[in-house]
């Protein structure tokens, strides 16, 4: 399969069709845009992990401090029913968290103690 696309762009489609109709440019961008598109969301997301400490806990955020370059800052993020370990999200604790940024919006996926 790979090698009759790689095939495809060495040749123009005027050798695959009748009427010697040149589009082998089109078919290498509508190729590179069908690529695109079906680029799954998982591979544009990165799982990223913040060591924090918690301020405080609701129904569906946890509002934790951290540490950084410019001194302590606090953050939002928001959690669900499929968070593994918010029972560790205790007001004062320090955890590890792992975390998906989408839409500007940090969402919790793993809580740890440390």
């Amino acid at each position: 399969m790979v090698y009759l696309i790689l095939y495809s762009f060495s040749k123009t489609a005027s050798d695959f069709l009748e009427g010697g109709t040149k589009v082998y440019i089109k078919q290498k961008i509508a190729i590179m845009l069908l690529a695109v598109i079906l680029t799954p969301n998982f591979a544009l997301t990165q799982e990223k992990t913040l060591q924090v400490r918690v301020v405080s806990k609701s129904q569906k955020e946890i509002k934790v401090k951290t540490k950084g370059a410019g001194g302590w800052s606090e953050r939002t993020l928001t959690f669900d029913s499929k968070t593994k370990g918010i029972e560790n999200a205790k007001e004062g604790s320090k955890v590890t968290i792992k975390y998906l940024e989408k839409d500007g919006q940090l969402k919790a996926i793993e809580i740890n103690p440390r």
